[in-house]
């Protein structure tokens, strides 16, 4: 099994999963938020245009639920379904939701952008072999019991079929411990990702069951270089037919997503929500400046031994051609010159005085 994870680590490092001009595993952190389960048109619809204010990148909704018990909301079927596609329609977020049979992978197709397979589906590999026919990318969740192993093999029954838009989702295991509902694994999340290749999300609503901890888990999976989060997020959580005690508010969800650094531009209603963000962005800048020039010191030192100036004029331009070429769109090269010049002679300065 080893070679053919090697294989599809090798081929999906160069492609990547795709859908509605989303690129997850391109760098930057893709959010898809919404309700655990679709229940009005209302609902869904308020939840798509509030995630997407807060700078989700695509919306999530159980049409078909598989409850534990068979007395709680199973979801709306096809309703539920048009629905999605309603919301999508008014706010061009695509739509992830679950396929839970293969008699229904058609028609969740028909209305979905992305299939979903739960985690209590991740070893029902008809489903998986089918469903990777659809044409459509698949977010994989991992068993609530399942290894590494398990959950990549699962993977592999979808990329056999030649599809190779396949995301791993982490979504907490079942342990000893009954304090959350379940037990985030990140180490599985960031070892998956090397097995294979395949961009991974983490879902720490299912992972917490509990609203207060997501942030946290949010901010953990993020620094452990997963590449997107999937969190639930319910106009009213306490009154929400499922899960309700995992399922954020919209202003908690806006808060994390301004936390997370993901907040758009356009979501900030005034002055000093801005500064407030600005702030905090600058003060991440000073620890990092904090961590470069001692970096820097350290270089000076290494230059010391070894009789080599500190001066390093190919050096230095190289490392301005490089970030003038990839700076974002928001920034101009030649600011992106001029500040880095300011910081390369700040450090000649720390690099003269190290020793």
């Amino acid at each position: 099994m080893a070679g053919n994870q090697n294989a599809m680590a090798q081929q999906q490092k160069k492609v990547g999963a795709q859908f509605g001009g989303l690129a997850i595993g391109s760098g930057r952190p893709v959010v898809i938020a919404g309700p655990c389960s679709v229940e009005s048109e209302a609902q869904i619809l308020a939840a798509a245009h509030a995630v997407k204010a807060a700078g989700a990148a695509a919306l999530r909704g159980g049409a078909f639920k598989p409850r534990t018990s068979p007395k709680s909301f199973q979801g709306l079927g096809e309703e539920g379904l048009k629905l999605l596609a309603l919301a999508r329609e008014q706010t061009g977020l695509p739509v992830v939701t679950e396929v839970m049979d293969t008699g229904e992978i058609d028609l969740v197709a028909r209305y979905a952008d992305v299939l979903q397979i739960g985690s209590r589906n991740m070893q029902n590999f008809a489903l998986l072999k089918q469903v990777g026919w659809a044409g459509k990318p698949v977010i994989l969740k991992r068993g609530l019991a399942a290894t590494i192993a398990e959950w990549v093999s699962a993977a592999e029954y979808i990329t056999m079929t030649g599809n190779t838009q396949v995301i791993l989702c982490e979504r907490g295991i079942r342990t000893f411990e009954t304090h959350t509902r379940n037990t985030l694994d990140l180490s599985a999340a960031v070892a998956a990702r090397e097995l294979t290749g395949l961009p991974v999300m983490v879902d720490p609503s299912h992972a917490a069951g509990r609203r207060d901890l997501i942030p946290a888990l949010s901010r953990a999976a993020l620094a452990a270089g997963v590449d997107g989060l999937m969190i639930e997020v319910h106009p009213n959580p306490e009154q929400a037919l499922s899960d309700k005690e995992q399922q954020l508010t919209f202003a908690a969800f806006g808060s994390l997503m301004a936390e997370l650094g993901l907040l758009p531009a356009g979501a900030l209603a005034s002055l000093d929500a801005c500064r407030q963000v600005i702030d905090q962005i600058d003060d991440e800048l000073l620890a990092l400046l904090a961590r470069r020039m001692e970096t820097v010191q350290r270089v000076g030192e290494l230059k010391r031994v070894t009789g080599m100036p500190v001066l390093q004029p190919a050096r230095e331009q190289a490392l301005l051609d490089r970030l003038t070429s990839g700076a974002a769109r928001e920034l101009e090269g030649h600011d992106v010159r001029t500040i880095w010049q300011a910081i390369l002679a700040c450090s000649r300065r720390h690099q003269q005085t190290a020793g």
